[in-house]
């Protein structure tokens, strides 16, 4: 896919899900409708019903804790496979100082790996080092299932 000098300002683009920069334009790789977002830095995305997630570097998910072994986390996030969680990734975590995950804990987060190659992995805190609001999610309240084409609108 080529891109026109005009399509995205300052020469800014975003690639979405479905998209991969390769050399002067994108790499589709999956099928879909073609969607871009004039406003707001010149984001490209594929629109596409698939039924699996697939984890995108610095999406925000809620995930299952499945496991835990020794100083990782293992979180079912409706990926082909786990997501890794450290127990330093929390805000205020020390070795002495380790977050109460339990198995069946929901915990909302960040990717800051996730490669077709490699196992995700996620963090509760963003790149100054605080929560902002992820972490451990509360006792109260429920989990609903939705389709991605819902999450993405």
């Amino acid at each position: 896919l080529r891109l026109s000098a005009g399509a995205a300002p300052q020469g800014r683009l975003l690639c979405g899900p479905g998209l991969r920069r390769c050399g002067p334009g994108l790499l589709v790789t999956t099928c879909g409708l073609l969607r871009h977002r004039p406003g707001g830095g010149g984001a490209f995305w594929v629109d596409s019903q698939q039924k699996r997630y697939v984890p995108v570097k610095g999406d925000h998910v809620i995930g299952i804790v499945t496991a835990k072994a020794g100083d990782v986390f293992r979180l079912d996030v409706g990926g082909s496979e786990p997501a890794s969680l450290s127990y330093l990734a929390f805000e205020g975590a020390t070795k002495r100082n380790r977050p109460n995950v339990q198995v069946g804990d929901l915990i909302y987060g960040q990717f800051v790996v996730a490669n077709k190659d490699m196992e995700p992995e996620m963090v509760c805190i963003d790149s100054s080092g605080k929560s902002s609001g992820m972490g451990i999610i509360g006792q109260d309240g429920f989990l609903f299932k939705v389709s991605l084409g819902l999450i993405r609108k």
